[in-house]
């Protein structure tokens, strides 16, 4: 068990360091610690294991990372410590807002509206949770979720989403027309989860090397007020009635 643990967090060494260098960038440019742009401009919290910002900020395991991170002489070893305390965090823990059908989760309706996430909770069997042999998969966590919708959440007529993963045909390919037809490049984006940070990982958790190349060749210009126009992929915001979904996947 320790050496799966081990080798996991090994393997997202690359991912965590890209976090820093742009983290560092940012706070240099904005005039913050580097724990602040951590906090506030990363993922970083997720992953090792504190819950959402507001959780992290509060908490005593945070202080720990953050007063530690601040004490490190440079690049290499802030990255050293912060794989040290991903080794020893918990995993991230579940999100209970949250209502998960395999790769797929929603947050409860609001204003009627209700917006999904998708995560990889896919096997790891050699390919990704997109590929074309798990379309139907994927397709069977939708009409799932959207029968639970329709059951428990009546009022909810509109569905939306955020992500960099409707650049993605194979993401696309998933949705209604009317759904992607409505696909407008998001403004003002939030970077503390993975609607944009995503975009870096494989399905194995290693860093694609050429939108690291791409984000790393941004960070001379980066403007520090509107520090996700740095990402290669920027998040799409999508939404179209429940109905489109209900009479897409056979629910009307």
């Amino acid at each position: 068990m320790a050496d799966a643990r081990a080798a996991k967090v090994e393997v997202f060494r690359d991912y965590f360091g890209l976090q820093l260098t742009f983290a560092e960038t940012l706070a240099a440019r904005r005039g913050l610690s580097l724990s602040e742009a951590v906090r506030g401009f990363t993922n970083l919290h997720r992953r090792l294991g504190l819950g959402d910002v507001s959780d992290a900020l509060h908490g005593p395991e945070w202080r720990r990372y953050a007063e530690g991170l601040e004490r490190q002489p440079d690049r290499a070893a802030r990255l050293d410590w912060t794989m040290e305390v991903l080794a020893a965090a918990p995993d991230e823990p579940p999100q209970p807002d949250k209502v998960r059908f395999g790769c797929f989760s929603y947050d409860p309706p609001e204003v009627g509206t209700v917006r999904i996430h998708f995560n990889n909770h896919d096997s790891q069997d050699g390919a990704g949770p997109l590929a074309r042999r798990k379309i139907e998969a994927r397709r069977s966590e939708l009409t799932r979720m959207l029968a639970h919708l329709r059951r428990t959440a009546p009022e909810a007529e509109t569905l939306s989403g955020a992500s960099w993963l409707y650049h993605l045909e194979a993401y696309r390919r998933l949705f209604p027309a009317a759904y992607i037809a409505s696909a407008r490049e998001a403004g003002e984006v939030g970077l503390t989860g993975t609607s944009s940070w995503g975009q870096f990982l494989t399905h194995t958790g290693a860093v694609r090397d050429d939108l690291r190349q791409a984000f790393l060749g941004r960070m001379a210009d980066l403007d520090p007020q509107a520090p996700w126009l740095a990402f290669p992929l920027r998040p799409l915001r999508v939404s179209s009635p429940l109905s489109a979904f209900y009479d897409h996947f056979g629910l009307s």
